[in-house]
């Protein structure tokens, strides 16, 4: 395919296989090295860069998606001649050490002080914390962060992009059939209308450009609907609230209307890996990708969610407890579109708790995961229990046992610890189940004894993640 883009303020005219990736593109066709290639899989934040002004990992992106973008590299910064204030900082505090890391961090730390010009220390420590050093240095990176903020790069530093490269593909005549950009959602459920299950969807790409790495899958066609006006956008519509499928998780864990009213979902969207990854990973594929790990099924099973599929012969709409039909498997039909999650509204003082649990004190993959909602009332009594598990079964679980127990009760030493026994015995995990029922025990009694304490005003909402 050829196409343009622009780097480091630069058009660049291209032509490249539309799954050539990004980090390939400009180590081996622009000799743009200072970018680096650690894991390949996003998660040490190495090859991190700007792409349209966002922090991303560029071994996630493929040529597919690099029309009329802007991408801005370590060189982009400055020279060895001529650092800029941020580059500066991180070599006076000592912060560069065998400097493999350090391009990716300059970078991440640059997307943080643009979008926050002061930040904390805490701040910092978790803006970087997608960003991998094997030299284990990371108070003076640190420093070097607190040090550019004082000398106020934040405010300084020119986030402009240069230049209007053009959304144009031209594809090479065997490539056609093969790879769609479509501008709509119409023009996508015409080409799936033709193709049906023959094609791959890509967004976010963080499952498919692994997968494509490692061999583990080989599709036979591709269609890019990052593009998709229609699958984007978060609206309250009446007495629901509306995510398209396309919404990414970073804006998701920002969004008013879901913080305000799903607080639970705003955290799993945050907990689901380094903002690398947030700016990138979909709720639609967190769901689709029927993950038993995945961190957003639980959530929206618990909040009792709709799914609307699109497809050119009409909408179709499921409650969420029917989409999985077994590993890694879904409901969804051969020529449809996962368009939107549809959330009711919950009731003013509904409690939602999400905990997850894994190997990782950050950015972990979850052994555990359970989400919780209800209503305290009076006297402690609880209402619209809803409880869903994860990374247990080979699809998502909703507890309709302890649901079933907990709705009604006046929450007590001994309702709550038969709850967290009912919990702990209705879970089936495949591996280690010996801790992983003990710790869905143990996480609904701490979501019990936290709606135990609330007053009837609180709009308590507790999340966790470790």
């Amino acid at each position: 395919m050829q196409y343009e883009f622009s780097v480091n303020g630069q058009i660049t005219r291209m032509s490249s296989h539309p799954l050539r990736r990004l980090l390939d593109i400009l180590r081996e066709d622009l000799g743009l090295t200072g970018t680096k290639e650690g894991c390949g899989e996003g998660e040490c934040g190495a090859c991190s860069l700007l792409l349209d002004g966002k922090l991303v990992n560029s071994c996630m992106i493929p040529a597919l998606q690099l029309p009329g973008t802007s991408v801005l590299t370590i060189e982009g910064l400055g020279t060895p001649d001529d650092p800029d204030m941020l580059q500066r900082a991180f070599v006076e505090e000592g912060a560069v050490q065998c400097g493999f890391c350090t391009p990716g961090m300059v970078m991440a730390s640059r997307f943080l002080l643009q979008k926050d010009p002061h930040p904390s220390r805490s701040d910092i420590r978790r803006a970087l914390s997608g960003n991998l050093c094997r030299c284990t240095g990371y108070e003076k990176i640190f420093s070097a962060v607190e040090r550019a903020a004082r000398e106020g790069y934040g405010e300084i530093a020119d986030l402009s992009t240069t230049g209007s490269p053009s959304s144009e593909v031209v594809f090479e005549d065997h490539e056609k059939d093969l790879f769609f950009i479509p501008d709509g959602l119409e023009k996508a459920l015409e080409v799936l209308g033709q193709k049906g299950r023959e094609i791959t969807l890509l967004a976010g790409g963080t499952d498919i450009m692994p997968s494509l790495r490692n061999k583990q899958i080989l599709p036979a066609r591709v269609m890019d609907i990052s593009r998709i006006g229609e699958l984007k956008g978060i609206i309250l519509d009446g007495k629901r609230i509306r995510i398209g499928s396309c919404v990414d998780n970073a804006t998701l864990a920002g969004d008013p209307l879901v913080l305000d009213k799903l607080p639970s979902l705003a955290e799993a969207a945050r907990s689901s890996g380094a903002m690398t990854l947030q700016n990138r990973a979909t709720i639609g594929g967190n769901i689709m990708t029927a993950s038993p790990a995945a961190d957003m099924p639980p959530v929206l099973m618990s909040l009792d969610a709709d799914l609307t599929f699109c497809s050119s012969s009409g909408e179709r709409n499921i409650n969420f407890s029917e989409l999985f039909t077994g590993y890694r498997q879904t409901s969804r039909n051969a020529g449809e579109i996962l368009r939107s999650i549809d959330v009711p509204v919950p009731a003013p003082g509904t409690v939602q708790s999400f905990y997850k649990r894994g190997s990782r004190a950050a950015l972990t993959i979850s052994r555990v995961s359970l989400a919780c909602s209800a209503l305290p009332g009076n006297n402690g009594i609880i209402r619209n229990v809803r409880i869903a598990a994860g990374s247990m079964a080979p699809t998502t679980q909703l507890l309709s046992g302890v649901m079933a127990f907990l709705e009604g009760k006046t929450l007590s030493f001994e309702v709550i610890e038969e709850a967290a026994r009912i919990a702990s015995s209705e879970v089936n995990p495949r591996k280690t189940p010996g801790y992983r029922k003990e710790v869905t025990g143990n996480l609904l009694r701490k979501f019990l004894l936290n709606l135990q304490e609330q007053d009837q005003k609180g709009g308590h909402q507790d999340v966790e993640i470790s």
